[in-house]
């Protein structure tokens, strides 16, 4: 997100550079002399100009292929699940990362877009989401006590299974701050939530009140859970639009897979370049190598 951030950034900068008349006003000085808004405009875009250009013209391209299949509710909705997961940091986070929530938005429309084009230009069988069906999980509540190593972990699932009491356990030894003086009860989850896919998926194999046998190892130590409610998986037909989207997102991961599928976009939209400067940008998506395979992306 950063990066697609950034390059939007610079590309509102030289936009506006290149549309003042002034080229020779001066925007910085020292004294071994100025800086003027051409020098800065024609640095920018030497160091930046082909991957701004190209970030630019997919924006536009997906916006007027797919705008329509993208509304202000889903954009909404997905802001919302990111706020919701970061909680009270989330305005933290966007300091951090040095945006604001309308680029945030900006930006997640943009991600919307690809994979409307993404789900246009695949075809996806039943392999691939029973696949996808092996990482989904239902929304479920559940405690966790988190240690910082395996041993303390297994001696605490020990005690646990003697009959010791989970919530007291939970505050005498969680390093979760944020969830122990409450016996480590978490708000609801599943597989997308920042508690990562592998606790979601150890998670979803508890039944109501069971708690797991092993520790499970996240990027943050490793975990005891209690289920408090699980509602089950089910069956993977009853849940093919939430795998959809699942299959998606791993395309759009892929840069082998992405490009021929933006390669098709790109060839429909008949993009022509005026400038030399920047009259590769667009070779990634143009090269036969990408054009060749965007027919195999639909099958």
């Amino acid at each position: 997100m950063k990066k697609f951030l950034v390059s939007f950034t610079v590309a509102a900068a030289l936009l506006t550079m290149a549309g003042c008349s002034n080229s020779g006003k001066t925007v910085a000085s020292t004294t071994s002399g100025k800086i003027t808004q051409e020098q800065l405009y024609d640095k920018m875009k030497d160091q930046y100009g082909t991957t701004v250009l190209q970030t630019m013209l997919l924006s536009n391209v997906l916006e007027d292929q797919y705008g329509s299949k993208v509304d202000k509710k889903a954009v909404e909705a997905e802001y919302n699940t990111l706020k919701e997961q970061y909680g009270d940091s989330f305005e933290d986070v966007l300091k951090q990362s040095n945006t604001t929530s309308k680029a945030l938005k900006e930006n997640i429309r943009s991600q919307l877009l690809m994979d409307a084009a993404i789900a246009d230009n695949s075809k996806f069988t039943d392999a691939d989401y029973k696949r996808a069906f092996e990482t989904w999980t239902p929304k479920m509540t559940a405690q966790h006590i988190l240690v910082a190593d395996e041993a303390t972990a297994k001696d605490l699932i020990a005690k646990i299974n003697a009959g010791e009491d989970f919530d007291k356990l939970a505050k005498e030894n969680s390093t979760d701050t944020a969830t122990k003086e409450d016996g480590g009860k978490l708000p609801e989850f599943d597989y997308t939530s920042s508690l990562g896919t592998e606790f979601a998926t150890a998670a979803s194999k508890l039944k109501d009140g069971e708690v797991s046998k092993e520790p499970v190892q996240s990027q943050s130590g490793y975990h005891i859970i209690k289920m408090v409610k699980n509602p089950g998986k089910g069956k993977w037909e009853d849940h093919k639009k939430e795998l959809k989207t699942i299959l998606v997102t791993e395309i759009r991961n892929d840069q082998a897979k992405l490009t021929p599928i933006l390669a098709k976009v790109i060839k429909k939209a008949n993009v022509q370049i005026k400038d030399e400067d920047l009259k590769d940008a667009m070779a990634p998506f143009t090269q036969p190598a990408a054009t060749s395979s965007s027919s195999e992306s639909k099958k």
